[in-house]
């Protein structure tokens, strides 16, 4: 994509009235466009979920500015120029098959051109914490104002803006309207990520149920504000802070001095994730840890203004020009299949079926057959587990398909002359299946239902048969069950011993066993003494045929994963 023309500010002089006072400064930079913030009480974090972001407690703060916008590739060259600030190319801007990479990792980009990058009047980003402090005190020279980071404080009242909603547009809790508020990872993130790099958020991060039409940085303020007038405060890049952060949360006795803390706070999330709470907390090492692609900063003020410096009048101009330009650039993805369904006819064939797209640009659809029978359960990049098993043409709405007899499921792509769609929802068929025996094994491809957690396959090798496992990246910010159901045959009531093979970055309880209404027990894990087989634990079960349910619930963040169970009934 061709960059946005930069027109830069004439080195006039400028007459700025602050107050009763006339400050002269040369117009080698752009003053940024603030917003008045109102002086005010708020709580701050919460009070269930995420540690590091509690206790809730009341905070009261002055009146302030802060940046109408993240601070721009445009505004920062003015510095970058005037300084000689040319650091090499090795901004941490890595994704492919795997994600993102780590925050140590050296990329090849830079704060003016990296993988993301197609516009000055993106987020300057592939900077340090200390570089964003270096281009306030810049600006503050030149300007004669004092030009600051943000406290956590102040960013957290300013995102919230007086609303008491999960987020300040409301709670959403299908996760729709996000999109109209931020770029978060959504239906244009996750289908880049699959064309581009095989890679999807399905079972790891995930993503919301919008398209916000942008895929990684976008330019600033392409969508609505929060009340304060404020734009890209959550989603886009995450924000450099002024302020310490601590894994412990606030309390006493933390460092607060930013020129020694180990972390630096970061807010707002970016691209790559869902939309999180507004107490949501990151942090980035202020000494080790690479630049990256995915964090900006944006400036704050002490006390109130109205004046509007002519540079900002002009910024603001060029940046409505940019984002006009680039929405009008935009393609819309291709329309996704909607409700395929699966039926099996009284001759035994199975018939495949689905709604054509309303999309003039589809030619035709491609069809994927699993290549494992749970493949519905896996999360990833769905052409790990699917393979291409017909193509019709775009007037086709059914066909005749086979699986084989274990089962297995189908999902349809769209597909047009310059590209294709994301996969539609999967259809099923699944012929019934014995019950697992109990005493016996239970094993994690012996599923009937698995809810809110991926299921990971690994093919077999010269020394391992092929193997499920269940696991889940518990986000510090979700409490959100976890359901597993297995359909058992116990052949005798009574206590039965449970050894299973599981992970957790927890202590204490793991997850229980239900049949029906009631409890069978409670299965702990400690480090340690669980981590490799956990054989120390009892659970009562009734005798008969019923599914077994079992529920894990984890109120922090979290790695856990489990194998397989085995319920024996100890010797008399």
């Amino acid at each position: 994509m061709a960059l946005i023309p930069r027109i830069l500010t004439p080195p006039t002089l400028i007459l700025l009235s602050l107050s009763t006072s006339f400050i002269t400064v040369a117009a080698e930079h752009i003053v940024p466009p603030m917003v008045n913030i109102p002086a005010g009480e708020f709580v701050m974090g919460t009070t269930g979920g995420e540690k590091q972001a509690q206790p809730a407690h009341k905070v009261s703060l002055n009146a302030f500015q802060l940046g109408k916008y993240a601070v721009t590739v445009a505004e920062f060259r003015h510095f970058a120029q005037e300084t000689g600030y040319s650091p090499e190319h090795t901004c941490n801007d890595f994704i492919d098959a795997e994600g993102l990479r780590g925050p140590e990792h050296k990329g090849s980009g830079r704060w003016d051109k990296h993988r993301y990058s197609y516009s000055d009047y993106q987020p300057v980003t592939c900077i340090s914490w200390q570089d964003a402090n270096n281009y306030a005190a810049w600006l503050s020279e030149q300007t004669g104002l004092q030009y600051r980071l943000p406290t956590e404080q102040e960013w957290e009242y300013a995102t919230k803006a007086n609303t008491s909603s999960r987020y300040f547009w409301g709670d959403d809790p299908l996760q729709t309207q996000a999109c109209q508020y931020g770029n978060f990872a959504d239906l244009s993130g996750e289908h880049a990520n699959n064309q581009l790099y095989g890679y999807s958020n399905k079972g790891f991060i995930e993503h919301l149920n919008c398209d916000d039409g942008e895929a990684y940085n976008a330019i600033v303020g392409l969508y609505r504000p929060n009340p304060f007038g404020l734009y890209d405060m959550v989603g886009n890049v995450s924000q450099y802070l002024n302020s310490c952060f601590s894994p412990q949360g606030y309390v006493s006795g933390v460092a607060a001095d930013t020129a020694r803390c180990g972390f630096i706070a970061t807010r707002g999330g970016n691209w790559h994730y869902p939309a999180q709470p507004h107490s949501n907390r990151g942090r980035f090492k202020r000494e080790g840890w690479n630049v990256a692609a995915g964090i900006g900063f944006r400036l704050a003020m002490d006390g109130h203004s109205d004046v509007v410096a002519p540079s900002s009048e002009v910024f603001e101009r060029q940046l409505h020009r940019a984002q006009h330009a680039h929405l009008a650039s935009r393609e819309p993805l291709l329309a996704v299949v909607e409700n395929l369904s699966l039926t099996e006819r009284a001759d035994g064939k199975l018939i495949l079926s689905w709604q054509p797209a309303a999309d003039k640009r589809i030619t035709g659809y491609d069809i994927y057959r699993s290549t494992i029978k749970l493949a519905h359960l896996v999360g990833g990049f769905y052409q790990k587990h699917y393979e291409k098993a017909y193509t019709v043409g775009a007037e086709s709405t059914q066909l005749h398909v086979t699986l084989p007899k274990g089962g297995g499921s189908f999902l349809v792509v769209s597909r047009s002359e310059t590209g294709s769609s994301l996969p539609s929802d999967k259809a099923l068929w699944l012929p019934e299946q014995p019950p697992v025996a109990i005493p016996g094994r239970i094993d994690m491809q012996q599923l009937a239902q698995l809810n809110n957690a991926p299921l990971y396959y690994f093919a077999a090798s010269e020394d391992k048969p092929e193997r499920y496992l269940v696991f889940k990246t518990n986000k510090a910010t979700e409490q959100q069950l976890v359901t597993l159901r297995f359909d058992i045959e116990v052949a005798k009531a009574g206590w039965y011993q449970l050894n299973y093979k599981g992970s957790s970055f927890q202590n204490g309880a793991f997850f229980q066993l239900w049949q029906g209404r009631k409890l069978a027990g409670t299965v702990n894990f400690e480090r340690g003494i669980d981590d490799s087989v956990s054989n120390r634990h009892k659970v009562y079960l009734e005798a008969g045929k019923q599914p077994l349910e079992l529920t894990i619930l984890r109120e922090d963040f979290d790695r856990w994963g489990l194998s397989w169970m085995e319920l024996t009934q100890p010797e008399s």
